[in-house]
């Protein structure tokens, strides 16, 4: 290694200890000092030569450790180098994660590798600095090194500003060998090294070093850190809710509440979003409403706005930086489309499990997996939940709200293949199984409504896929009892679909019955029939009156006429139907069985409708098996009947079964289980057997309540019933 000359300069101790070692001798020499003893000479020859020779070897050890030069040999003594950033504006403490950084540097004089990592904007430059800050005075040197785009020219200014090198005769990789010898053969001093912005481990191969007692601090939004051996992973996260409140007071004067809190949610709790958005708003004047109403707008750079002054880049260049190193990793462009394509759906997250499963329709060339990981080690994506069992996989595929804001305004023509691509994934998941089958998993049916209805929000020209897939949500959100929800969204896709597709187009025709069975459900009969007859006459006019959803709708409409009372054209209807299923090879003729001897119940005929049950449900076991939905439900319908007729046992017996059957194949919380449970309620409260019935009956309604929510018009009878069991065991 090359090193500066320097002049040679003793230390005043080597001054003082050779001038008495020579003053020594001339005094013997000269016998200025007379002393008697015959082994003086020698004696004080030996000791001044001995003096000699430990000064120069001291000497010597001085001046080779004065070449390694100190912070404080820089010329202006200063201990830190490098431009540190500026403490944020109304910076709020982050006492978990200082606490952790502090745990994994260590105490003093002990080497460390620490790398805080998290998303573009959580803090981690902020997070370094304040440490940086706050414990410069315990450092002989603190050299904060910016990274971004890789370490070499940072290391080798701190390399020259130290003396190390003569940068006439060096190059930048050899100043930055330089430093990292330095930095390894030096064990006495405290050194701090930050390396910020770093693009991935390799970018620092070669550059750390590997001994010594030095603190290496590194920021990176890249993961894939935690596979470097020997280092401490310290992941900076988003603010709190109360950190959020406090920052959004103090930077626009705004009192806190609901509003500032959707502000944060909007931003995902993003500091860097969140100082963004303060800016904006303080500027303008403006309320916590105003600027969300401008956040939905289409000037979202606007929104997303740098502060004048600031460090560090705004959240659109940074999501574009990351974009740009991901694009340089992946080739292929598999990441950024399946990012793009997460970006359009619920921001609460895909499972990964319905990922995998609409894998073939995503048309990844480098396989699912390997974009998942691109993403999550660039930290654009975030995986929570596990695998349990090593079978059962929970994990979720999360995009960052703001990051997912950014990059669907960042898509431009890529964004509608996304959509395009998004609503193909979408069709081949709820294409897959029949809805009763995905109803008895409750919480992917809601995910994949919650999908449906965020790509249609993403889009003011919704596409006829789109608006088929829309329908469906309706139709999902109906067969699970939120009723709420399922009217309402039908009406808007009808609408929609009578506009982009004309009033006799097939999936409009569908999407009108759908809804009529909603309002029927909902109570609202009148306009439940009127919609029906309309639909009946429509397809007939369209399909012709042996088509099989023509028969369907036909049946719907006798079920309508049963629910509104209109019994004898109920039955009339129905018996014409099952004649025309039975004619035509109609594939769901068990199913008008059914509806027409539920028919016969309804209006009395109940030897008639006992019969038919029965031997509905042999061959309902015999074509479609035991467990099949449709076969349970027979049963429930046979066990109503046989209560009807006042075989009671025979009716508990049953419904027993069906409970029991319903619970394991449609799941606890399905509508239909709750309701075969109220109905076993009712029986216990007519047999007689009524602490079952009451206590069943609050079971009933307590779950009916959280799931389905207060008031829903199917089971008002059963707070009845319970206020007669309740009213019958008080007697």
């Amino acid at each position: 290694m090359n090193r500066r000359h320097r002049r040679w300069t003793p230390s005043p101790g080597t001054v003082i200890v050779l001038t008495a070692a020579f003053a020594l001798v001339g005094n013997l020499a000269t016998d200025t000092l007379e002393v008697s003893w015959r082994w003086w000479p020698a004696t004080v020859w030996a000791a001044a030569a001995l003096l000699v020779v430990l000064s120069v070897a001291v000497e010597v050890l001085r001046q080779r450790s004065a070449t390694r030069v100190t912070p404080h040999a820089v010329g202006s003594g200063r201990r830190v180098f490098g431009a540190i950033p500026r403490p944020a504006w109304h910076v709020q403490a982050r006492s978990a994660e200082e606490a952790t950084l502090r745990r994994a540097l260590g105490r003093r004089n002990r080497a460390a590798l620490v790398v805080l990592t998290g998303t573009r904007g959580a803090g981690k430059s902020q997070l370094a600095a304040a440490y940086a800050r706050r414990r410069a005075a315990s450092f002989d040197l603190v050299a904060w090194i910016n990274a971004e785009g890789g370490p070499v020219p940072g290391m080798a200014l701190l390399a020259g500003e130290l003396g190390l090198v003569d940068d006439a005769e060096r190059g930048p990789e050899a100043a930055a060998r330089a430093l990292r010898g330095w930095l390894e053969n030096d064990s006495r001093q405290r050194l701090l090294l930050i390396f910020d912005n770093v693009d991935g481990p390799d970018s620092l191969a070669g550059h750390l070093p590997v001994a010594g007692s030095a603190k290496v601090l590194i920021t990176s939004n890249r993961l894939d850190f935690a596979s470097m051996p020997g280092v401490t992973v310290v992941p900076v996260g988003m603010f709190t809710r109360s950190q959020c409140q406090a920052f959004l007071h103090q930077a626009t004067g705004l009192p806190g509440g609901a509003d500032a809190d959707e502000v944060a949610r909007q931003l995902g709790r993003l500091p860097l979003g969140l100082a963004q958005a303060a800016a904006y708003i303080r500027r303008g004047r403006i309320s916590y409403r105003q600027y969300l109403t401008a956040l939905d707008g289409p000037d979202l750079r606007e929104a997303l706005r740098r502060p004048a002054g600031a460090d560090h880049p705004g959240v659109i260049k940074a999501t574009r930086l990351s974009i740009a190193a991901l694009r340089r990793i992946d080739r292929g462009g598999d990441a950024v489309r399946l990012l793009t394509l997460l970006s359009l759906l619920s921001p609460d997250g895909v499972s990964r499990v319905l990922l995998r499963r609409a894998a073939p329709a995503l048309r990844l060339r480098n396989g699912l997996d390997r974009a998942l990981g691109l993403l999550t080690d660039g930290t654009l994506i975030t995986l929570s939940g596990e695998v349990h069992d090593g079978e059962v996989d929970r994990v979720v595929v999360s995009v960052h709200r703001l990051t997912a804001r950014v990059v669907r305004h960042q898509a431009g023509r890529s964004g509608i293949a996304a959509l395009a691509a998004a609503t193909g994934m979408l069709g081949t998941l709820t294409g897959e199984p029949p809805l009763q089958r995905v109803a008895r998993r409750r919480s992917e049916l809601v995910e994949l409504v919650a999908h449906v209805l965020a790509l249609r929000k993403h889009t003011a020209d919704p596409s006829s896929s789109l608006l088929t897939l829309v329908a469906w949500a309706g139709v999902a959100l109906h067969e699970v009892g939120d009723l709420g929800r399922a009217v309402p969204l039908l009406e808007a896709t009808l609408t929609g679909l009578e506009q982009a597709q004309g009033a006799d187009h097939p999936d409009t025709i569908t999407t009108r019955g759908s809804l009529a069975l909603a309002y029927e459900s909902a109570g609202r009969l009148d306009e439940a029939v009127g919609l029906l007859e309309r639909v009946v006459a429509d397809q007939a006019r369209t399909r012709g009156d042996d088509h099989p959803y023509t028969l369907v709708v036909r049946r719907d409409l006798a079920h309508a006429y049963e629910s509104a009372g209109r019994l004898a054209e109920a039955v009339d209807l129905f018996e014409q139907v099952l004649a025309d299923s039975v004619r035509t090879g109609h594939p769901d003729t068990l199913g008008s069985r059914d509806y027409l001897a539920a028919a016969y119940h309804s209006a009395g005929r109940l030897d008639e409708a006992i019969d038919m049950f029965q031997r509905l449900v042999v061959d309902c076991d015999r074509v479609l098996g035991a467990e099949h939905p449709d076969t349970v439900g027979s049963r429930a319908n046979l066990a109503a009947t046989y209560r009807s007729a006042g075989r009671t046992a025979e009716a508990i017996d049953l419904l027993q079964h069906v409970i029991a059957v319903r619970t394991r194949v449609l799941g606890p919380d399905h509508p239909h289980t709750l309701y075969s449970r109220a109905e076993l309620a009712d029986v216990y409260r007519s047999a007689g057997r009524l602490d079952e019935s009451i206590d069943l009956f609050e079971r009933v309604i307590s779950d009916v309540e959280r799931v389905l929510g207060a008031g829903h018009p199917r089971f008002e009878k059963s707070r009845e019933a319970l206020k007669l069991a309740r009213d019958a065991a008080k007697s």
